[in-house]
């Protein structure tokens, strides 16, 4: 298993303490005013480039699981001057020169049951945390965040820029809701232990999704209920 401290040796801990918005790509966007993100630390992942009307520019951008090189550079937004890119990749799927090209385990280790990586001082190849927002996180662990806001994470249909779309960003993968019901509920046991291994390290998670899967605000999904395994926090009011 390679590892992956030396690639993102000059990430590690130059965020020590401090907060970092996590946004998915969910429609739940539209929701907000994101703005004042554009003075915060974000982490935007997977399509969210195709966003024409987005505010900002986000701080770092990361994607997994997309094999084809094609994939990698259509998600090369080159609108964004100045981001850091990450794609955490198994070994042996595509790289591509824009990103840091991060070796994701096997898909066999699960951060719900090993735990999430980025606490210490060396950096193994990334578990999956059964989605990209929740995958990504380790990133920013190992850039010393510790205080977590998700957003636009709602594991629903339809994307921020085309709310009504029904496959993935790829056009042959249907969306969360039309999976097993267990990957719905792996999700679940990773944010119960993303929450765990935080709290334990002095850190904190949120959720600034309305009506989101993990606040206990939504509605139940498939027949799966949505506890609050995160705290649900209100964008505007954690930005006053």
């Amino acid at each position: 298993m390679n590892d992956n401290t030396e690639l993102l040796a000059d990430f590690h801990n130059i965020h020590v303490g401090e907060r970092v918005f996590i946004l998915g790509n969910g429609p739940s966007l539209l929701t907000h005013d994101l703005r004042p993100l554009a003075n915060e630390y974000t982490f935007g992942c997977n399509s969210i480039g195709e966003w024409a009307e987005m505010p900002f520019e986000p701080t770092y951008y990361g994607l997994s699981d997309i094999q084809e090189w094609k994939w990698l550079d259509h998600n090369n937004f080159q609108q964004w001057k100045d981001v850091a890119r990450f794609n955490v990749q198994f070994e042996g799927w595509a790289t591509h020169d824009a990103y840091y090209n991060v070796v994701k385990a096997h898909d066999s280790h699960q951060a719900s049951v090993e735990g999430f990586c980025g606490f210490d001082d060396t950096l193994p190849a990334i578990p999956t945390a059964r989605s990209t927002p929740m995958t990504i996180a380790q990133l920013a662990i190992w850039m010393g965040f510790r205080e977590f806001y998700f957003l636009g994470y709602e594991n629903t249909r339809g994307y921020v820029y085309e709310p009504d779309r029904t496959v993935s960003m790829r056009g042959h993968q249907l969306f969360n809701i039309d999976k097993n019901v267990k990957y719905s509920l792996a999700i679940q046991r990773n944010a119960r232990r993303l929450r765990e291994d935080l709290e334990a390290q002095g850190g904190c998670v949120y959720d600034c999704t309305p009506e989101g899967f993990l606040n206990g605000l939504g509605p139940p999904r498939r027949g799966i209920g949505t506890p609050q395994i995160w705290e649900f926090r209100e964008l505007s009011e954690v930005l006053s």
